[in-house]
């Protein structure tokens, strides 16, 4: 069963049909009129709020009264707890929510890598006014207050100096607890998609973004990501970053989105870790250019783990690719003219235009991927 709070993971969902398990999806109320695959979903079902924890556990109690419940899988960035709660709830096997604790709160993680002696920017929770005074004088501005369980770059604050810093804690109120201070670090950001089985990376891949997201929320423009030039230095610390987060996060399998920023020094800091597949079309550029599906590997495992069979990695391509990204004005853009020999349009959903970028060589493919974020910007954002 697959509990999620929206639309996404087709994939995983028609590779479970696909290999002969019963799907049913458990979702957030509002969500249950989405174009759901019923073709390979034998039910979708939903509760009022899905993160009322106990209207969940008894809507799940209730339904296992007359199926057979095997596997219980939180497919998102919101989900990942509660699936894990379910788990527990009904006795079944998974990862335990205290593992998936470090792949939710951006603090925790941060502990955890620290612990490990895996560089990460430095940091405070928000709990003790002096801690926090001390953070400030020995980090220089600008800082940021983060929320520890928000995805992405929600509800991150950047700040100044020592007067806003304070302004902006202090603004939180008794919200203050669930937020972090961190060091704003400089450099291009970089993410890290993987799968893991049996605790082990059994394949991982670099991107670095062209803006970071942080940079798109405030300022606006195209998203991009590409892959990281395969041999290079750069993939190599990123690849070894990964594996060293995996271990020392205790992750026994699945799919994980890393994020990690390069220092002015060249030093890669871990960022944030997510037990999923990342968004902004990862899933579609590693298919692209490696030749799986990473939410399909992912249900994979999941269905082997209940059938207590073994997980292999299907054979894999080496291709070099990229995406462009942007909101449009019109639900089902028009990308006629933008597209060409080794770049193809897509609307991964109503108000985005995209354009997926593959090629033999990382040079090849980074200047494409600029030029159709110049040719996004230029019919969708009017410059």
């Amino acid at each position: 069963m697959a509990a999620t709070k929206g639309l996404y993971a087709e994939a995983f969902l028609r590779e479970a049909r696909a290999l002969g398990a019963r799907v049913l999806v458990l979702t957030d109320e509002q969500a249950l009129g989405l174009a759901w695959p019923r073709d390979v979903v034998h039910d979708v079902l939903a509760v009022r709020d899905i993160f009322d924890r106990r209207d969940l556990r008894a809507a799940v109690s209730y339904l296992a009264r007359h199926e057979a419940i095997d596997r219980i899988v939180g497919l998102g960035e919101y989900d990942i707890e509660l699936g894990a709660d379910l788990r527990e709830h009904l006795a079944l096997p998974g990862i335990p929510a205290s593992t998936l604790l470090g792949f939710r709160d951006k603090l925790a993680m941060r502990v955890r890598a620290r612990a490990a002696g895996i560089p990460v920017p430095d940091f405070t929770g928000l709990f003790n006014r002096e801690a926090i005074a001390d953070f400030l004088a020995r980090n220089p501005a600008p800082w940021l207050v983060k929320p520890r369980t928000e995805a992405s770059s929600n509800g991150i604050q950047r700040c100044f100096d020592h007067e806003g810093a304070w302004r902006a804690i202090d603004g939180l109120g008794d919200d203050q607890a669930h937020h972090l201070l961190e060091a704003f670090v400089t450099g291009p950001v970089y993410h890290v998609d993987a799968l893991t089985w049996d605790g082990r990376v059994v394949f991982a891949q670099a991107h670095v973004y062209g803006k970071p997201i942080l940079e798109l929320h405030r300022e606006g423009g195209v998203f991009t990501t590409r892959r990281v030039a395969p041999g290079s230095a750069d993939e190599q610390a990123l690849l070894a970053l990964n594996a060293r987060v995996i271990e020392a996060f205790g992750l026994p399998w699945g799919a994980t989105h890393l994020e990690a920023i390069q220092g002015p020094d060249g030093t890669f800091h871990f960022l944030e870790i997510g037990a999923r597949v990342g968004a902004g079309m990862i899933e579609e550029l590693v298919e692209a250019t490696r030749g799986i599906n990473l939410w399909a590997e992912w249900a994979r495992m999941e269905v082997a783990l209940a059938r207590g069979e073994a997980y292999a990695l299907p054979e894999i391509s080496d291709w070099q690719g990229g995406v462009a990204i942007t909101m449009a004005h019109h639900e089902w853009p028009d990308l006629s003219g933008l597209t060409g020999e080794g770049v193809s349009g897509h609307v991964p959903k109503p108000y985005h235009a995209a354009l997926l970028v593959t090629g033999a060589e990382a040079g090849g493919v980074e200047e494409r991927v600029a030029a159709s974020a110049r040719a996004l910007a230029s019919r969708f954002q009017g410059h």
